[in-house]
């Protein structure tokens, strides 16, 4: 909380193993979707992220005039079963895991090949919005407002204890979780607090 001096709240989310995509909205309405990439360009995949369920294409509430947001691109457990007992019956080969029927799927050209496949997506940061957000929380309760598919795992917790449980339960239950994680991520809360501990070179501390 900001309540006490040098009290902090944490947010704690998984860490998907999926394809890590930014998607822009202006006024509203989708406008391109792009893979990280090396942090320069990225692979321009607007066509493609277009076909997926949980990327809508207008948001709803009364979303800013601009809007970049990353998600997660993933392919749930079951339906990526599903997927490769499908793709064995056909004769083709299967994918080893679900990431690389992620990053497989959003490299085809054909984007109706695409629209086929069972990809999912979780938003969890905004890039940059002409609206103002005072913490991460607050932007992971607005996301769905406007439409935009959160993971209901996220938390936020008051000490780096709980962060730590937090951590713990998550992992011991990632088996029964329907994507794949491969750890935790936790962030201090309040984009003020972020601000004042600094950013080291790769990522906010």
């Amino acid at each position: 909380g900001t309540d006490g001096e040098g009290e902090l709240d944490y947010l704690c989310e998984p860490k998907f193993d999926g394809v890590s995509v930014e998607v822009i909205y202006e006024d509203g309405v989708y406008e391109r979707a792009a893979t990280r990439g090396d942090g320069e360009t990225g692979d321009d995949i607007t066509r493609n992220v277009r076909t997926v369920r949980s990327v809508p294409a207008r948001l709803g509430g009364d979303p800013p005039e601009f809007l970049a947001v990353r998600g997660e691109l993933f392919m749930p457990r079951d339906a990526f079963q599903a997927y490769n007992r499908e793709l064995v019956e056909r004769g083709d080969e299967p994918f080893a895991n679900p990431r690389n029927a992620v990053a497989g799927t959003v490299r085809q050209l054909d984007p109706g090949v695409v629209a086929e496949r069972p990809l999912d997506c979780f938003f969890f940061d905004v890039l940059e919005s002409s609206r103002e957000f005072g913490s991460h929380w607050e932007r992971h309760e607005t996301l769905p407002e406007w439409g935009l598919q959160v993971n209901d795992r996220v938390e936020r917790v008051g000490d780096v204890e709980d962060a730590i449980d937090y951590r713990d339960r998550l992992l011991e239950e990632r088996d029964d979780l329907d994507y794949e994680i491969d750890g935790v991520v936790v962030k201090v809360d309040d984009y003020g607090a972020c601000e004042t501990l600094g950013s080291t070179s790769r990522a906010p501390r």
